[in-house]
């Protein structure tokens, strides 16, 4: 029978074989067999031999599954060893095949055609066909097979046997042991060569040869109707370097022809899967069924199937019954019993896609580099680029989306070819890229500039003592580093941290998107926390740059009040002059960042400005001389100003209509302090105890000397720390201008005698002692606050004036 099937299969064209024609002789006693060596035109066999050959396959099958097996086995061998001898890129293959060319007794049943009219002959004697520019001949002569074997065994085998897919998966697997030779062989010959800065490149960042690139990638991968008779697909070109372009490099003419090679492959999986459901009802798994199909196979047996006789009675389908039943059921349609008829196709198969274009996953890292190198070009023209796309909720930084609509589409091509390994290496190339994109946006914030370690020595001694009463300590000596933000700079600053937001966004549906399209082998790998965490980085420190540029703008303020003489004040005025210098710094500053920054981040910059700017107020007010009584109410109501103006920080709003008078150009108006609602609670609260300690200090500063004690006790936080008293009393005293020698005596009669330098008593003794305080603090609490009263009246009558 074997024999029989290879006298048909490989038959010369144009003439009739010798095994055809026994079976003619057979079939028909009373032929003339003159005509049987006569060159007749190229026609498939006589209905009488199909049939014969068809009822051969019931007999094979008859004989058992182990039969049908080998025999299925032989044939796709046989109808495939011309393939190989052609296409195997292996030395060793060739040598066989050509050895086995030049025999000179090949077997009678396989006079195939020669080699020069397989791939083309004539003008291709030059090209290799094994190369991976040439992997369209490959699936061309493939076609050309299926076509002969149609035409030679039309309806002779059982669609069960699914004779076709066996054949075609048999194909598949020699590729892909063809092309992973071949991509072992040639892979490692491909460099592409990494981003030079000093290159020159079109606007926008992106070289030429990258955007040929792009779009030699962006063919479609989604075909599926053609088949071995279609003209479907064609081959889009030779290799890589085919359009001979100047400025593509070799390796990205290599890549090409890598990534041409890998799309022509799925095409012909998918052309190939297409027909065989088609044309046969094939049926295939889903990828996920796979490995529960495997299971329920070792299961199940080949027998499963049933056939039912004219009484309705079942037997095996493999039986020699059976396979009488679907003889005679054949014989009554007239054969032509198809695929829409219900004939049993057997069960899902597994599919086709895959099995030769996973081959190329583990060669693929030049299409991946080539992808970083053209991201590459994009981050260095983003560090000069400052176009802003103000088309969104907040302006961002057009390089952004620039590098997010780059990488989808680099998803869509990858995704269109693999999602396996390739597109996981992709995936990290794309963490690489962001992260490198976070520091091409911490770039353009200013430069750091080291502070005066003597200033900043000097500043941590003033608060070092009051760490424990409100922070300032800890603000203080935060950092060395401070932040000069040129005018008008903070609005870049501001585009940073709604560009890191956008980002950071992004990259969360980035990682969604990757997950949902990446194999499921590498789905939990997939983890973009860090790249997020980068962004956020920078956010973070674009507020801290954000706070430490106002703080010094408002430097000039501060000195001006430390130069100022607050002993020689006799009366109290308006607001000092370095209080509306601050008004004018911080209002204008504040609703430039408020409109541009989300409400998060402006909170978060307000309540970090609120607590450093206390704390160099404090700072600067503790580094004063002695204070008069009058110096020290004009300081109180230039602490009210500054605290009412923090606490409406988070309101602040833009001036509708500027009202400036000519003749007081330096006075703020009335809505440089205002706001249309009320500052968050948590907010309020938290200034309002930063700035009292400044106003208890200034109150105890200006009373009388014979009552500081008392008040001292009465409204100092007398909970905090008892190491800390001494030397906030000690600076409350040399506020006030009290010689050193009476500082003793006070400090006896505070009970902190032993506090020399600031250090407190221990033991019972001082417990004993701040209790007493608490308890005699009571005593005055009566008089301290109709005093209190007083000075809120005082303050708001000149407040009033003021305004």
């Amino acid at each position: 029978i074997v024999s029989l099937f290879r006298e048909v299969g490989f038959q010369q064209d144009g003439s009739g074989g010798e095994g055809q024609r026994q079976i003619d002789d057979g079939l028909d006693e009373g032929e003339n067999s003159n005509n049987n060596n006569a060159v007749v035109p190229a026609s498939p066999p006589s209905a009488m031999v199909q049939a014969t050959l068809s009822d051969a396959c019931l007999v094979i099958e008859a004989l058992g599954p182990k039969s049908k097996d080998a025999f299925i086995a032989e044939f796709v061998s046989d109808h495939l060893e011309e393939y190989e001898r052609l296409f195997n890129p292996s030395p060793a293959a060739a040598a066989k095949g050509g050895k086995k060319g030049n025999s000179s007794n090949p077997k009678s049943f396989k006079r195939e055609s020669s080699t020069a009219s397989s791939i083309g002959g004539g003008d291709n004697d030059n090209i290799n066909p094994t190369s991976l520019d040439q992997v369209e001949k490959r699936f061309a002569w493939y076609r050309d097979k299926l076509r002969s074997l149609q035409l030679k065994f039309n309806n002779v085998f059982p669609p069960h046997w699914n004779m076709h897919y066996c054949l075609t998966v048999s194909f598949l697997e020699r590729t892909a042991r063809h092309l992973k030779f071949a991509l072992k062989k040639h892979g490692n010959t491909i460099r592409i060569a990494p981003f030079n800065a000093s290159s020159n490149t079109p606007s926008g960042g992106i070289s030429l040869s990258a955007a040929k690139f792009g779009a030699s990638l962006n063919v479609s991968t989604h075909g599926g109707g053609g088949g071995p008779s279609g003209s479907s697909y064609h081959s889009t070109g030779g290799g890589a370097g085919g359009d001979g372009s100047s400025g593509v490099s070799d390796g990205e003419k290599a890549v090409t022809a890598l990534l041409k090679a890998l799309q022509k492959t799925i095409l012909f999986e998918k052309e190939m899967s297409a027909w065989l459901a088609r044309d046969f009802g094939t049926k295939f798994m889903d990828p996920t069924e796979l490995e529960s199909a495997s299971g329920e196979k070792k299961k199940g047996g080949e027998d499963d199937a049933l056939e039912f006789d004219e009484q309705g009675r079942a037997v095996a389908a493999g039986s020699a019954e059976g396979i009488k039943i679907k003889y005679e059921r054949r014989k009554r349609t007239g054969g032509a019993e198809g695929v829409s008829s219900g004939v049993d196709t057997g069960g899902p198969v597994p599919p086709l896609v895959g099995i030769a274009s996973t081959t190329f996953d583990d060669h693929m890292s030049p299409y991946v580099a080539l992808e970083e190198r053209t991201m590459d070009e994009q981050l260095h023209a983003a560090l000069s680029d400052s176009t802003v796309d103000t088309r969104g909720e907040r302006p961002v930084f057009v390089s952004s989306t620039n590098l997010f609509i780059y990488m989808k589409n680099s998803i869509t091509r990858c995704t269109a070819l693999t999602k396996e390994k390739t597109f996981y290496l992709l995936q990290r190339a794309f963490q690489k890229k962001l992260r490198s994109y976070a520091n091409v946006l911490e770039k353009k914030l200013p430069q750091p500039q080291s502070q005066n370690v003597a200033k900043l020595a000097l500043a941590n001694i003033q608060a070092g003592g009051s760490a424990a009463g409100g922070g300032h300590a800890t603000s203080s000596q935060s950092s060395s580093v401070v932040y000069r933000i040129p005018p008008g700079e903070e609005i870049t600053i501001c585009h940073v941290i709604d560009t890191c937001e956008y980002c950071a966004d992004t990259v969360e549906a980035l990682e969604d998107l990757i997950r949902d399209k990446i194999g499921t082998k590498y789905k939990e790998k997939i983890d973009m926390s860090e790249d997020q965490d980068a962004f956020q980085d920078v956010t973070a420190k674009c507020i801290r740059v954000l706070v430490s540029g106002l703080e010094q703008r408002l430097d000039a303020a501060l000195k001006e009040m430390s130069r100022t003489n607050w002993s020689s004040f006799d009366m109290v005025g308006e607001e000092s002059s370095y209080v509306r210098t601050i008004h004018l710094a911080i209002h204008p500053f504040v609703v430039q960042v408020r409109e541009l920054i989300p409400s998060s981040y402006f909170r978060s910059f307000c309540d970090k400005f609120a607590l450093s700017f206390a704390a160099a107020y404090y700072r600067t007010l503790v580094g004063l001389k002695r204070i008069s009584e009058a110096g020290t109410q004009q300081l109180l109501l230039d602490v009210y100003s500054v605290k009412t103006l923090l606490l409406k920080l988070p309101v602040l709003e833009g001036e509708k209509k500027t009202n400036v008078s000519r003749h007081n150009s330096t006075t703020p108006s009335k809505s440089l302090a205002g706001g249309s609602t009320i500052a968050p609670a948590m907010y309020t609260k938290m200034v309002n105890k930063e700035f009292r300690k400044l106003e208890v200090m200034l109150k105890l500063v200006g009373s009388p000397k014979e009552l500081l004690i008392d008040m001292f006790r009465a409204q100092w936080d007398c909970s905090i720390d008892t190491s800390s008293m001494a030397s906030d009393f000690l600076t409350i005293v040399n506020l006030k201008g009290i010689r050193v020698s009476e500082q003793p005596a006070l400090l006896e009669s505070l009970g902190l005698g032993g506090a020399e330098g600031g250090v407190g008593g221990e033991g019972t003794s001082m417990t004993v002692n701040i209790q007493a305080l608490q308890e005699r603090g009571s005593d005055v609490a009566a008089k301290v606050n109709a005093d209190l009263s007083q000075m809120r009246q005082r303050v708001e009558d000149f407040r009033k004036g003021f305004r």
